[in-house]
């Protein structure tokens, strides 16, 4: 016999990931939008939160299949080295851009996290393969 049990993935976790997904999608475009005229160093300031957001999209794809406990750790971590230093930029902006970019991260990236810390979600990623 073969007991082969097809897993559905709970409604917390493609919360997650079509969250961060959207997040790495607004990021291109707040990278494209927000680049004319920037110097070197106004690039990696403004592409080096981003970085971060991108591996965590990468990270979502893995939710479905394969993804372990590590991942979602990798994912937790990741976002709160994203969300907490846009704090401080929402409360320092000097441009409306540079205000709408920061408050982006915090508005769909605040709601990722806790997602990630409902027990359903750790369910499903401590769950028998």
């Amino acid at each position: 016999m073969n007991d082969t049990r097809d897993a559905v993935m709970p409604r917390q976790v493609r919360a997650v990931q079509l969250l961060l997904f959207g997040l790495a999608f607004a990021g291109m475009v707040v990278v494209l939008a927000l680049e004319d005229g920037l110097t070197a160093y106004g690039m990696g300031q403004l592409i080096g939160p981003w970085l971060f957001v991108w591996v965590c999209a990468l990270l979502a794809l893995t939710f479905d299949g394969s993804a372990r406990g590590g991942v979602r750790l990798t994912t937790i971590v990741l976002m709160v080295f994203i969300i907490l230093p846009s704090f401080r930029q929402v409360f320092g902006a000097a441009t409306s851009g540079e205000l709408v970019e920061a408050a982006l991260r915090i508005v769909l990236g605040v709601p990722a996290v806790v997602l990630l810390f409902l027990p359903e979600a750790t369910a499903w990623f401590d769950r028998e393969r």
